[in-house]
C-alpha cells in the first residue's frame, strides 16, 4: 500500500477513493464500523476505539456485542430484520456500553448495503456520542431559563411557524448555517428557506403533522445563497398555545453524515485503484441497460478485456508498477469508447464494456480499432516505458439469453482470442 500511495503522489495524480475513505476512516470524530448481516462487528474505525474502548478484533465473533446494554439485546434481531429489508435508521437514539462499563447516550445512523440482487453484504453504522449534550440538557430542562437558553446557545436551527407557515421566531444559528441575519427571516414564509427539489416533500410532511398531530421527521435540504444548500435532520410538532396551533421546526446539520455516506457507498460498488464501477455494480448496470434496450427495441454488445503477460508486468516492476499499468489502462479504454458506453473492472486486469445501442459491427469494429490504437501506445511508468496489447472477446445480447450468459460468451470469446496468440478481437459463434 505505500508502494502504491508513493506512485500516486510522485505522479501528481488525484488522490484515489481509497486515500478518501482512510482519510475519512482515520480522522473523523465519530465511529464509524461495518456489522456483519448476523450482528456481528467486522471492523470499526479508531473514533470507535477511542469512544468505546473497543478494537475491532476484540468484538469479531460476537453476535451480541458487549457494547449493547442487557435491556437491549432483545432487540438485535428485530433490528437486522429491518437492515435485511433494506430500511436506513439515521439519527436513532440508543445506548451503548463501554469496555469499562460506561452508559453512553448516541446517534447512530445505519446503512444496509444490499447486492444486486437485494442480499444485505453489510452494515455501515455511524455512531455520534452525545451523553454530554444529553446531560447538559437534562440539566437545562431543569432551570426556569431552559427554553430561552435552548434555542439561543444550541447549534441547532429552530423556527416557530404560524398556521399560515410563516416564520415568527428563528435562533440565532440561523446566521451561520443558512448565513442569513435572524430578523430577515421573520414573518416570510418556510417555504422560501427549503431547497426547491425538497419543497414538494416537506409540504406533504407538514399536511400529514396537520392531521395526525403526530411529531414527525425528515431529511431535507435548506437553501444556502443562491444556488447552495444545507443537508439537515429535521423534526417537527404541533403545540397547541392560547387556542393557536404552532409549528416547532429543530432542525440538526448532517452535511458532514450525507457526504461521508455518499464517499462510502462509492466506494461501495466503485473500484478503489481506477474509480471505475465494479462487479456488483457492473451486474446493475448490465441489467438496467438490458431493460432499456427491451423497452427501447436497440442493442447490447459486451466487450471483455484482459492484458496480455500482465503477470510479466507485475513480475518486472513490482505491484506498485503493476497498479499504475491498470490505472492508465482503464483511462485508455474510456478514452476509445462513446460517452454513453460504460466501462468496469472486474477484478485483476479483467475489464469489461457495455457497448449501449451500436448502430452495427462496422462501429463496434471501429471501437475495437480504437482500443487497440491507444492500448499499444507505450507509457511511462516510473521512468520506465512500457507496451502493452489485450485480448478482446465480444458477444452480442439478444432477449433469449440471460445476463450471465452474455458474459459468459464474451469470456468464451476472450479465451479464445487467447489461445490463438493475444493480442486481437474475436466475437462469440455458436
Amino acid at each position: 500500500m505505500n508502494s502504491i500511495n508513493h506512485y500516486r503522489v510522485t505522479s501528481k495524480q488525484d488522490f484515489s477513493a481509497t486515500n478518501e475513505f482512510e482519510l475519512i476512516w482515520n480522522n473523523t470524530n465519530d465511529a464509524i464500523f461495518l456489522i456483519a448481516p448476523d450482528g456481528s462487528i467486522l471492523k470499526a474505525n479508531p473514533a470507535f476505539e477511542r469512544i468505546l474502548g473497543y478494537s475491532s478484533e476484540e468484538l469479531k465473533g460476537h453476535l451480541q456485542p458487549p457494547i449493547l446494554p442487557q435491556h437491549l439485546i432483545e432487540d438485535q434481531q428485530p433490528f437486522l430484520k429491518r437492515m435485511e429489508k433494506g430500511e436506513r435508521l439515521d439519527y436513532y437514539e440508543v445506548q451503548r456500553l463501554t469496555k469499562s462499563g460506561e452508559l453512553l447516550e448516541i446517534f447512530a445512523s445505519y446503512s444496509p448495503i444490499l447486492n444486486v440482487d437485494g442480499e444485505l453484504l453489510y452494515i455501515v453504522a455511524m455512531y455520534k456520542d452525545v451523553t454530554e449534550q444529553v446531560a447538559a440538557q437534562k440539566k437545562i430542562m431543569e432551570s426556569g431559563e431552559k427554553y430561552r437558553f435552548i434555542a439561543e446557545n444550541t447549534s441547532d436551527l429552530i423556527m416557530i411557524l404560524n398556521d399560515k407557515q410563516t416564520i415568527t421566531y428563528v435562533s440565532p444559528s440561523v446566521a451561520a448555517l443558512l448565513k442569513i441575519p435572524p430578523d430577515d427571516c421573520l414573518n416570510k414564509s418556510i417555504l422560501d428557506f427549503i431547497y426547491r427539489n425538497d419543497i414538494l416533500l416537506f409540504m406533504a410532511k407538514l399536511e400529514k403533522i396537520e392531521n395526525t398531530q403526530t411529531p414527525l421527521q425528515i431529511e431535507l435540504r435548506y437553501k444556502v445563497g443562491d444556488e447552495g444548500f444545507l443537508w439537515m435532520d429535521l423534526k417537527l410538532q404541533n403545540v397547541v398555545d392560547d387556542n393557536q396551533t404552532r409549528t416547532i421546526l429543530v432542525s440538526r446539520d448532517i452535511s458532514e453524515r450525507k457526504k461521508h455516506e455518499e464517499e462510502l457507498r462509492y466506494l461501495a460498488f466503485h473500484d478503489s485503484l481506477t474509480s471505475l464501477p465494479n462487479r456488483y455494480y457492473f451486474n446493475q448496470l448490465l441489467s438496467k441497460e438490458i431493460a432499456r434496450c427491451s423497452n427501447e427495441s436497440t442493442g447490447i454488445m459486451l466487450m471483455y478485456l484482459d492484458i496480455d503477460h500482465f503477470k510479466d508486468v507485475n513480475d518486472q516492476y513490482g505491484h506498485a508498477g503493476g497498479d499504475a499499468v491498470l490505472i492508465e489502462f482503464s483511462k485508455r479504454i474510456k478514452r476509445s469508447i462513446r460517452t454513453t458506453d460504460i466501462v468496469c473492472r472486474l477484478s485483476g486486469d479483467e475489464f469489461i464494456v457495455i457497448l449501449t445501442a451500436p448502430n452495427d459491427q462496422a462501429e463496434v469494429h471501429e471501437i475495437v480499432e480504437r482500443i487497440q490504437r491507444e492500448i499499444v501506445k507505450p507509457m511511462m511508468i516510473e521512468k520506465h516505458s512500457i507496451t502493452i496489447t489485450a485480448s478482446i472477446g465480444i458477444s452480442a445480447y439478444n432477449r433469449d439469453i440471460s445476463p450471465e450468459q452474455l458474459v459468459k460468451r464474451a469470456d468464451q470469446a476472450l479465451y479464445d482470442v487467447k489461445e490463438k496468440g493475444k493480442n486481437s478481437a474475436c466475437y462469440w459463434c455458436e
